[in-house]
This record gives structure tokens, C-alpha cells and sequence, in this order.
């Protein structure tokens, strides 16, 4: 954890050295819950840009669909 806060989070070794493993335990989860959110708002916008460029592909007005069906039974009873 100290590790990664170091490297990841930017603390000082200075900064880390004086706190009990609880104290940097809670600095951890505050680090990584602020990552997770970032990364749940990033992700988020992706969707959306994605659902909107669904959206500008298919329109509801100009999407016309005429069906045929594959196959059709003929109207005739047969008696054996």
C-alpha cells in the first residue's frame, strides 16, 4: 500500500513514515475509491457517446422494414 501510494498518489516517504497502518490503510481506500469513481465517470461517458453514436446511426423516422415471411403453409387439408 505504501507503494502504491508513493508512486501512484503522489505522497512522500517523509509523509508515509510517521502513520500507523490503519492511518495508511484509510489513506489507501480514500486513493482507491477516488480511482474507482473516476473510472465509473469515464466509462459512463464512453456508454453514452456510444448509445449517441448508435442513435445518429439508426434513425426512428427513416427505418422502414418491409417483412416477408420465410416460410408460408399451403391452405390445403390433407386426407389420408
Amino acid at each position: 500500500m505504501s507503494t502504491y501510494l508513493k508512486n501512484m498518489a503522489g505522497y512522500k516517504h517523509n509523509q508515509l513514515k510517521r502513520k500507523s497502518y490503519d492511518e495508511i490503510q484509510e489513506m489507501f481506500d480514500k486513493e482507491m475509491k477516488r480511482i474507482d469513481e473516476h473510472v465509473e465517470a469515464e466509462k459512463d461517458d464512453q456508454d453514452e457517446a456510444e448509445m449517441k453514436r448508435h442513435i445518429e446511426i439508426v434513425k426512428d423516422d427513416e427505418v422502414a422494414i418491409d417483412a416477408i415471411p420465410l416460410a408460408t403453409k399451403p391452405p390445403v387439408i390433407v386426407q389420408y
